[in-house]
């Protein structure tokens, strides 16, 4: 798969972040897309843009993956059979406050999983029938690479990467041989804005251990269209996920907790 071929993609979680750099690189390879994400405003901006620099005419849709009836309108268009959805990129995302699992009320823990668990399940099972039956396109789901390190507080976070990764790692399984893929994205540290957004301090984050969201969205992009089932972003990340693959579980989780901790500290 190493080109668009008039392929459209639908992108939750489109307007800022790993999901807006997604948005672009796939535009810029010819996609058409359908662009989801909550707020109106960052969407329309996003369309603007893109119509601006040429390529496929893009739509968008409002919806709130939190949501029942915002799941409920995103599967429905996945669902459309007139205007069919090739590729299913999933990276809208809700981070744990400070205070992690235990610092938080259950309703926090539950919108996490709510997103990144009940949501991907819905929309990827609404999408790939029709991928199927077509014999191309595929899903790209963002995860994080704390699915294979949860060391922090917020354990409800890591676990829900950790089911993402899994969900999509075994797709990729499933659907070989139907010209159907699935690739699973796990970066570190990403200047997104996401930290920022969950009320998160980052100032004791070494710069080293940072990615762009555009360095993430070309990784993945590429991993997808050569069918491969976990990226890990940046040389930093792959060497950790390389020690984390050689050492038991119960050093790298105890060293991640370490190094989150350091890093809190510092940036208190």
């Amino acid at each position: 798969m190493s080109a668009s071929n008039g392929m459209r993609a639908l992108i939750t979680g489109a307007s800022s972040g790993i999901g807006r750099a997604i948005a672009v690189e796939l535009a810029a390879r010819g996609y058409g897309l359908v662009l989801v994400a909550r707020s109106e405003d960052a969407l329309t901006e996003l369309a603007a843009e893109l119509h601006r620099s040429g390529g496929p005419v893009h739509e968008w849709l409002i919806a709130d993956l939190g949501d029942a009836q915002g799941v409920e309108r995103v599967t429905a268009r996945l669902a459309d059979p007139v205007r069919p959805v090739d590729v299913l990129v999933h990276s809208a995302g809700v981070g744990l406050p400070p205070g992690g699992y235990l610092g938080n009320p259950l309703e926090a823990s539950e919108a996490v999983n709510r997103v990144a668990i009940d949501a991907l399940t819905a929309l990827a099972h609404a999408a790939l029938p029709g991928m199927l039956e077509r014999g191309r396109g595929g899903l790209l789901t963002v995860s994080s690479i704390a699915a294979f390190l949860p060391g922090s507080p917020a354990i409800t976070y890591a676990a829900s990467k950790a089911w993402a990764r899994a969900f999509g790692e075994g797709l990729n399984q499933l659907t070989r041989g139907t010209g159907v893929t699935s690739t699973v994205v796990a970066p570190g540290f990403v200047r997104s804005g996401f930290h920022s957004r969950a009320g998160l301090g980052a100032s004791g984050i070494h710069d080293v251990m940072w990615c762009t969201p555009e360095q993430v969205a070309s990784a993945a992009v590429r991993g997808f269209e050569d069918r491969r089932a976990l990226v890990v972003p940046g040389a930093i990340w792959k060497a950790v996920y390389a020690v984390h693959r050689l050492t038991p579980r119960s050093w790298s989780r105890a060293g991640f907790a370490k190094y989150m901790a350091w890093t809190t500290r510092r940036a208190a």
